[in-house]
């Protein structure tokens, strides 16, 4: 039997889908699974043992690229499309690829049609049990939770030599940082302020603040300028496996509603995530820590806010609170609200 699998960002959802991977080997082992993609996840799903081989999207959408796409697809003949992308767009291609069954998740009514079961996309669910829902039609039963990264082995050796590089000493409690965002996310940023002031007690506390993820420099060359103390500063220094291994010796990673919070999970160090207009309920993954201040207007899910005061009412000192609560026993309040 073939299984195609459909998903095609962002780079959180694929590492939370990872645990859906995995989910569908265990139950069909002898059969051939496949994935839709785009290239720029190709690190992350290229050592994925789970899949014969992935397909990618046209980097740049062309009609003539994705009719040669819709072709090669149909060729293969698939017993099994599951779309755990679930928009109308990919609820469409299921359709257009001719999988003989085709299960996914909908946003509109329109694209039910396309399917052969559908699940609307529920938005009061964790995201592990959601992606892991639409598999109910097959009376799937076993699933595997646990999200994962795959690494070669040889890229184990080489974080040594990275580590030598930047002087950083693996011996020290690692903080990692991320004060970022995904594109066009600026909502879901803590203050910058808030952040150094965060930075420069963890720094005073004896730990190693390493400043992690992928944008804009100049951000966060902003947040250390506010600081007493130096941090080490890896914003763009770091592709997705050094980040993984760096995430791994740390003791924590602090962030907000991001791509990193899910790197950090798979990773398997402690996590808090600083939640403001999107909702932890069904953006936070399992075994993460959070804070979120419930607002008259939260969630909103807006990328952009002129008062931003559900990031604002979170305060440096709660925050500094969470942090010494998760380091010191493992435990704090309001850990994950779902599970």
């Amino acid at each position: 039997m073939k299984i195609l699998i459909i998903k095609t960002g962002a780079l959180g959802d694929i590492i939370i889908s990872s645990t859906f991977f995995q989910t569908i080997r265990k139950n069909f082992r002898q059969d051939k699974i496949y994935l839709l993609t785009q290239k720029i996840y190709k690190e992350l799903t290229e050592t994925c043992p789970v899949f014969k081989s992935i397909f990618y999207l046209p980097e740049k959408f062309n009609i003539v690229g994705f009719l040669k796409l819709i072709l090669k697809l149909r060729r293969e003949k698939f017993d099994i499309i599951f779309d755990i992308q679930g928009n109308l767009k990919t609820n469409i291609w299921t359709f257009l690829f001719g999988g003989k069954e085709r299960y996914g998740f909908y946003r509109l009514k329109a694209g039910r049609i396309f399917l052969t079961k559908g699940i609307r996309k529920d938005e009061r669910i964790d995201p592990v049990s959601g992606v892991l829902s639409i598999l109910k039609f097959l009376k799937i039963r076993k699933y595997i939770r646990k999200m994962k990264i795959w690494i070669p082995k040889e890229e184990r050796i080489k974080f040594k030599e990275f580590l030598k590089n930047y002087k950083i000493d693996e011996n020290k409690k690692i903080i990692a940082i991320h004060p970022l965002s995904g594109t066009g996310w600026i909502t879901r940023r803590w203050l910058k302020e808030n952040f150094a002031k965060l930075s420069d007690k963890l720094i005073e506390d004896g730990y190693l603040v390493i400043f992690v993820g992928s944008g804009e420099e100049d951000y966060v060359n902003d947040i250390i300028s506010k600081m007493k103390n130096k941090p080490v500063n890896l914003i763009n220094k770091t592709n997705l496996y050094q980040l993984s291994f760096l995430l791994e010796k740390s003791s924590l990673l602090i962030t907000g509603d991001s791509g990193p919070l899910h790197i950090g999970v798979a990773s398997g160090t402690k996590v808090l995530g600083i939640f403001g207009p999107s909702d932890p309920a069904i953006h936070l993954p399992p075994d993460a820590y959070y804070i979120y201040k419930k607002i008259n207007c939260s969630p909103c899910h807006k990328k952009i806010c002129k008062s931003m005061k559900c990031m604002k009412e979170i305060k440096v000192e709660e925050v500094y609170k969470k942090i010494k609560e998760i380091l010191e026993n493992g435990k704090c309040l309001n850990n994950n609200p779902k599970l």
